[in-house]
């Protein structure tokens, strides 16, 4: 019978057990003093003299109060020194699973977590669980929460998945997750992998009781049971001194987490105080068996964010609306919205169904007046404001992560570009050379109004389509254009009129269909007022005129706000415009919508300038039929994060599936060691991370053998430690999550034939960033990743396998086998590559890194072999050989994948083999 002990005495007796063992324990360093080396230390804090002093926190048993005392702590490489000016608590051990139900059941939105035992640390949690649990424990003690959010999302495990709008509130003086300087600082003063970590040499590859190691301080577990979560996003690190740094201002494209710390499952000379990620991204969303956390208490004062750059982050703009919100009030959530931040003078932008973040542009150019192309891919802009005269220059640029594809115009002077679409579908560019005052006649058709065409990322040979500055709009036809700077001009019929009695006028746009209505804003001037029946002051209504100026519409600001930088969007009866507030802020970006007056709030931040947002047609690339958040979208960045690259192959397949003569499918074994450079027929890298037997058939059934028409080979990974996977449970972490699998499945995976509307929509649902090219596109799909040896203790993160393992294990066998059959007559041949893995797996009894019996391998392997009799068209490739293979330490990554310079040994080797069956 187990003794199980009160939760309210768990933290007490944790502390008791450490008084106990402390002296026994680690090292021989007590609380405030400590020898000047750490044992296998590899980033301890860098000022010996000056040391923290780390007690027992008298408020908080579960956990030790810690003073900086002016010590230094290096992160990553060591290149970044943060200094912590203020004192904090960290937890002696992880999170337990009894802390963990003694919240869930006050708190019931929590994920459940099945423990067996009450000890261990809770795991298969993600950032956002950890999130939801620290605001929880925080509210049950009292103390107010560190996070808030708009809405959480939760996957069908029940894990949070999102937090739509979260915010952490580092001036509040609560329970949260600890940044990555803290933990560095707590865990290098006595930082000791051999005696104080759960590894792979003791630990059997499961999670273990917490504080069965606790070192010198009184810690536990820092130097391994789980990797834990940290608060910071994950970002490059800068050469530089810094205090309370908080990690980077905002999620990189993958929306990764810092971790720390070693895993049970790692050997020990693996495991590094300095690492700052695990072997496959860990995002937001990410839940592993291995990786829990620990809680941090405390208010951080003038915390820092900071970039790779190493700007600090100063301005923060806060989304007020997301995916399900532009959804809901417009009917379609693929959306984007671009702006100017006044505070930085840069572009910002915001892709509504890619996660929902603001991705800021830093550079040197300013920018104004930005509009997002037709087709949501690109952005111009230029450098001169609306109503001053000066130079200016207009750009384009990609609307990606890294803002890519930067070209210039090459033009005098350049102002308020917009985007020109003609009848046969070419696109172009409209702009002004000129863009002051419009008061004057002579002055005004002085300047002139240009139209530069646009193609293939670069600017053709301007020329002047109108007399006079028409920056407000440029109608379809050519035959309708505006002006609002001082005056309201309206080119209309072949001639130019002034419109609203003359009075003053900005900030004017032409409606982007065929009605010609024109929003502008005055300044609460007698013809405005008589038709909105009431007074108002400067820029606090939108008003709107027909084609023939007869004003329609007059759209009162929110209570305390003015408008200003108004603009038509592509979207019929939608405006958005920026608020202005008593102090002179543009604060907000709103949505208005003309016909009920509604405004919806969209960004929030210091000076949010000129907006543009960008809508999916309902009818894209001219076929009503495609659903525009269905078709393509194979990437659902909230819930899919980890397995984005899955997305970027299946647009590479698409653009070149009537091409593709060698296809390798599998896991991120293949995804880093297959290299279709060094094949000599074109060939595409289609393995990702989760890409197990039962995802590679799905796409061989589904998308691969119907549509590759050219294909000659087939390299299909054979991993059998991934064959005891669970297709469920692979199947709907690939594809069940994003709404492009099921919409192919719908359209019975386009066999009978493939809309080119369609493959357009995969290149604008699944964008490349400037990453993704230099990563993935430029090889061809293959991940090409450092050299760091195959390791020493090789990671086992299951040994054996349940009777339900086997099960599966043979029924992945068996549908392997099928589908061989199922080819014989299609005209390709299919290789069954076995991906090399660490040596030292020799030295055990498990096949590789996710286990499965080396005997059960073995016999498995044979069996393969022995199909090729069988089966001409079928040929068994064993790189691994059971660890007597020649891939040296510089041919790998680690356990069990290769670097870049072992897949190109690989693939030669491969390349060898087709062309020998090519005879």
């Amino acid at each position: 019978m187990k003794t199980k002990i009160p939760r309210k005495n768990f933290g007490r007796l944790l502390v008791g057990l450490l008084f106990c063992v402390l002296w026994g324990a680690c090292s021989n360093s007590h609380y405030e003093e400590q020898e000047d080396s750490v044992a296998d230390a590899d980033v301890p804090a860098v000022d010996s003299v000056k040391v923290p002093v780390i007690r027992v926190d008298s408020l908080r048993p579960e956990m030790m109060r810690i003073q900086p005392n002016g010590a230094t702590v290096l992160l990553g490489d060591g290149r970044m020194r943060v200094n912590l000016d203020y004192d904090y608590s960290l937890g002696i051990h992880e999170v337990t699973c009894a802390e963990y139900k003694v919240v869930y059941k006050m708190e019931p939105d929590l994920f459940y977590s099945d423990c067996e035992q009450d000890y261990l640390p809770v795991s298969k949690v993600t950032y956002y669980d950890a999130v939801l649990f620290a605001n929880a424990y925080g509210r049950i003690r009292g103390h107010d929460t560190v996070y808030v959010y708009r809405h959480p999302v939760f996957n069908s495990t029940g894990n949070c998945v999102n937090l739509e709008g979260l915010e952490v509130r580092t001036d509040v003086d609560g329970y949260r997750l600890p940044t990555e300087a803290e933990w560095m600082l707590a865990a290098s003063q006595a930082w000791d992998v051999e005696r104080c970590s759960w590894n792979a040499s003791n630990s059997n590859f499961e999670p273990r009781l917490v504080c069965s190691f606790p070192d010198s301080i009184g810690f536990c577990d820092l130097a391994g049971n789980l990797l834990e979560l940290t608060n910071d996003w994950l970002g490059d690190l800068v050469d530089t001194v810094v205090g309370n740094y908080v990690g980077a201002p905002t999620s990189n494209s993958l929306y990764e987490k810092v971790v720390k710390g070693g895993a049970m499952l790692q050997g020990s000379g693996d495991i590094k105080l300095s690492n700052r990620k695990d072997v496959y991204p860990v995002t937001a969303s990410t839940n592993l068996p291995y990786m829990g956390f620990r809680l941090a208490f405390g208010k951080i004062p003038e915390a820092v964010w900071m970039d790779e750059c190493g700007d600090v982050a100063t301005s923060f703009i806060k989304l007020k609306a997301f995916y399900s919100d532009i959804r809901e009030v417009i009917g379609v959530g693929r959306a984007k919205l671009a702006f100017r931040n006044d505070k930085t003078g840069n572009l910002a932008y915001v892709d509504y169904s890619n996660g929902a973040r603001v991705v800021e542009f830093a550079d040197s150019i300013p920018v104004y007046h930005p509009e997002i192309s037709p087709d949501g891919m690109k952005v111009v802009f230029c450098t001169g404001v609306e109503g001053i005269d000066g130079e200016s220059s207009v750009y384009v640029r990609n609307l990606d992560a890294s803002g890519s594809g930067l070209v210039k115009l090459d033009a005098k002077n350049a102002s308020i570009p917009r985007w020109y679409v003609d009848d046969k579908g070419d696109t172009s560019i409209v702009y002004v050379d000129n863009v002051g005052d419009n008061s004057d006649d002579a002055v005004f058709f002085a300047r002139s109004t240009w139209m530069v065409p646009f193609a293939n990322g670069k600017f053709g040979k301007p020329k002047k389509v109108l007399d006079g500055a028409y920056h407000s709009g440029f109608g379809r036809k050519g035959n309708f254009a505006v002006s609002g700077a001082r005056k309201l001009r309206v080119y209309a019929n072949g001639k130019d009129e002034i419109w609203y009695d003359g009075e003053q006028a900005c900030n004017a746009s032409l409606s982007k269909d065929s009605l010609n209505q024109v929003l502008f804003l005055d300044f609460g001037g007698a013809t405005g007022r008589k038709f909105a029946n009431e007074k108002y002051g400067v820029h606090e209504r939108v008003l709107v005129a027909d084609s023939t100026g007869k004003l329609v519409k007059a759209i009162p600001a929110p209570k305390g706000y003015s408008f200003d930088h108004s603009e038509w969007t592509g979207r019929e009866n939608w405006a958005i415009a920026s608020l202005v507030n008593s102090n002179g802020d543009h604060s907000k970006i709103v949505l208005v919508n003309v016909l009920d007056s509604s405004v919806v709030e969209l960004a929030e931040g210091d000076e949010v300038w000129h907006p543009s947002l960008w809508v999916m047609s309902d009818e894209p690339f001219g076929d009503i039929s495609l659903n525009v958040d269905s078709a393509g979208m194979y990437w659902d960045p909230v819930s899919q994060s980890g397995v984005r690259s899955a997305a970027l192959k299946m647009r590479m397949f698409w653009d070149m599936h009537d091409s593709l003569e060698v296809i390798a499918v599998g896991s991120s074994r293949a995804e880093r060691g297959f290299d279709p450079a060094r094949i000599s027929r074109p060939s595409l890298n289609f393995g990702f991370i989760g890409g197990d037997s039962w995802a590679s058939l799905y796409l061989l059934d589904n998308y691969i053998v119907p549509h590759a028409r050219a294909l000659k080979y087939l390299i299909i990974e054979i991993s059998f430690d991934l064959m005891k996977n669970a297709p469920i449970t692979r199947m709907a972490k690939v594809f069940g999550l994003a709404p492009g699998y099921a919409y192919d499945k719908e359209h019975g995976f386009w066999k009978d034939s493939v809309p080119d509307a369609f493959l357009r929509m995969v290149d604008v649902n699944v964008c490349y960033s400037n990453e993704d090219s230099l990563n993935y596109v430029d090889s061809r799909g293959l991940l090409k990743i450092e050299a760091n040896g195959w390791g020493e203790e090789p990671a086992i993160l299951v040994d054996t396998m349940h009777k339900s393992g086997n099960v599966i294990y043979a029924r992945s066998l068996d549908s392997l086998t099928a589908f061989i059959d199922s080819t014989q007559n299609k005209g390709f041949k299919i290789i069954g590559l076995i991906y090399p893995q660490s040596p030292e797996y020799a030295k055990t009894g498990s096949f590789g890194r996710h286990g499965v019996r080396r005997s059960v391998a073995i016999e498995t392997a044979a069996y393969l072999d022995s199909l090729a009799s069988v089966y001409p068209h079928f040929i068994l490739m064993d790189e691994n050989k059971f660890g007597a293979h020649d891939y040296t330490d510089a041919m790998a990554n680690d356990y069990d994948h290769l670097s870049a310079l072992g897949a190109e040994h690989l693939s030669a080797r491969l390349d060898s083999l087709i062309k020998t069956l090519d005879r």
